[in-house]
């Protein structure tokens, strides 16, 4: 028997919901209910079983990056954990898919801002779940790498661990930048109007270029194209504001000391470098992977799928 929360649907279907932070702005959150497995029922286990039993699960909080919103796990990430027994919820931030904006503010929100809205999220989120809830593993994208390594630095909320994808050092981006200009100057010049521009928004080939690798077919290049385009109505980080917040520091307090951090890059990445995920790597003590062919956009690319099986299994070795 496979016991299904409320949402139903073999992976969770996905529920929009509002949460309101402490100053009044509405954030979207999307979410699903895991599929729950009673001991011995793995069998009924529609993606393949695989002994795992009754255990509860920790819950998925996922973060995205610059001009996403909390559509880019839905597409895969979100329905694939559920299936596995995971609650998620897909966040989008201030200026986002459909949260709100602060008045007034000519970008989305500051690193410590967007941490805090993360962490009344989680905040909320656990305390519907009920009193057996299980602290969430905060999953960050991009920038939001960043703000998920602040999530568990601030201590203001549990976490169950942080699993950082493609993820902004906790330094910041401008030794890569550095980098990727020393490699192919036209090129990073060409990818840093498209950032700047939000170009890729407009033209498929330079959204490719960004963020997906070749094999990805070109009709889900475009569809990402126009979501890119219209998720966010405001720059997610003032870059040059960020620098007084960085570098992130590692987690000391006592709610997340320990708490385990995996990294998770592809080699056909040209925002985020192997050296920029090996100093993230060292910083946290983190478990490293680098996945051949995966660009970017590690949730929707073309071997989306690698990476969630590496996800999934870096969990489950940690008991989360």
């Amino acid at each position: 028997m496979v016991v299904r929360a409320r949402n139903g649907g073999s992976g969770g279907e996905d529920a929009r919901k509002v949460v309101t932070v402490s100053d009044g702005t509405t954030l979207e959150v999307r979410a699903r209910d895991g599929v729950v497995f009673a001991d011995g029922d793995d069998d009924d286990y529609a993606d393949g079983g695989s002994g795992r039993g009754g255990r509860r699960r920790a819950p998925l909080v996922f973060v995205h990056g610059s001009y996403h919103a909390a559509w880019c796990w839905e597409e895969h990430f979100a329905g694939y954990f559920a299936a596995r027994g995971r609650a998620t919820r897909s966040v989008s931030l201030r200026a986002h898919g459909t949260s709100g904006a602060t008045p007034g503010s000519a970008v989305a929100g500051t690193l410590e801002t967007h941490a805090r809205d993360v962490a009344e999220v989680i905040e909320a989120e656990l305390k519907a779940m009920g009193e057996d809830a299980v602290a969430p593993v905060v999953v960050g994208h991009s920038f939001g790498g960043l703000v998920a390594q602040r999530v568990a630095a601030d201590d203001g909320v549990e976490v169950g661990g942080v699993c950082l994808l493609a993820s902004v050092p906790p330094t910041g981006n401008a030794a890569m930048v550095r980098r990727f200009l020393r490699r192919d100057f036209f090129a990073s010049m060409k990818i840093t109007y498209a950032f700047i521009t939000k170009a890729f928004g407009t033209n498929a080939a330079l959204c490719r270029e960004c963020f997906f690798s070749p094999e990805l077919p070109q009709a889900d290049v475009e569809r990402f194209a126009a979501e890119i385009n219209d998720s966010s109505s405001l720059r997610m980080l003032d870059l040059k504001a960020l620098d007084a917040s960085l570098p992130v520091p590692r987690p000391s307090g006592a709610k997340n000391h320990d708490a385990p951090f995996f990294i998770l890059g592809g080699s056909r990445d040209f925002v985020v470098d192997r050296e920029g995920l090996e100093e993230t790597a060292a910083w946290f003590d983190g478990e490293l992977r680098v996945v051949d062919g995966l660009a970017h956009d590690v949730m929707l690319d073309a071997k989306w799928r690698v990476a969630a099986d590496a996800i999934d299994d870096w969990l489950e070795r940690n008991n989360l």
